[in-house]
């Protein structure tokens, strides 16, 4: 049976196409689902008026995503205070929803699926994020990830590392073999 594609379906065609299918497939499947019709002259204008509302939807996609992105042009970054530890490291992570309700509060609602991060937020420190509004405009933001906390700083302006917690891997060893001692005279 020949049906006129209405959607691009992978491996059988693009949306537009006449393409040869099953009829059980298209009877049951496709032609339910509005993802193609029988190929007549009636169909085929239909599609024709389907496909300009489709492509002016499109036209106005794009308009409002450049809107988006010239708002976030505005911005030049963005900064989050979140909980970490006195290393800087944080508590949990930096999500794509944290970063939308920071844009929220600039006024731009931006939704948190088209957020990319592309790695894992753990540290403070400046990161790039990607925004893919449309397919062809994707805009980038930079995040600074701040700390509520008051960081131990080193001299060359690097965050200090805990070196008690060393100290303390260190004595707790010492102790496992006075601990060992003790276990093998009771016996």
């Amino acid at each position: 049976m020949q049906v006129l594609l209405w959607h691009t379906i992978e491996k059988l065609g693009k949306r537009g196409d006449i393409v040869t299918v099953k009829d059980g497939y298209a009877r049951n499947f496709l032609i339910p689902r509005r993802m193609a019709s029988l190929p007549t002259s009636g169909q085929y204008r239909e599609f024709e008026v389907e496909k300009r509302r489709q492509d002016q939807i499109e036209v106005q996609l794009i308009e409002d995503a450049k809107q988006v992105e010239t708002k976030l042009a505005e911005v030049t970054s963005l900064s989050m205070e979140v909980n970490t530890n006195e290393d800087g490291v944080l508590y949990g992570s930096v999500t794509p929803t944290m970063i939308a309700q920071a844009l929220l509060g600039e006024n731009m609602k931006v939704d948190a699926k088209s957020i990319e991060i592309l790695e894992p937020i753990k540290n403070i420190g400046t990161y790039e994020i990607a925004i893919n509004l449309h397919r062809e405009v994707k805009p980038t933001l930079k995040v600074w990830v701040l700390s509520t906390k008051e960081l131990k700083v080193n001299e060359d302006g690097t965050i200090a590392k805990d070196e008690t917690s060393e100290e303390g891997e260190e004595a707790h060893s010492e102790g496992d073999d006075y601990h060992d001692e003790v276990v093998e005279n009771e016996e």
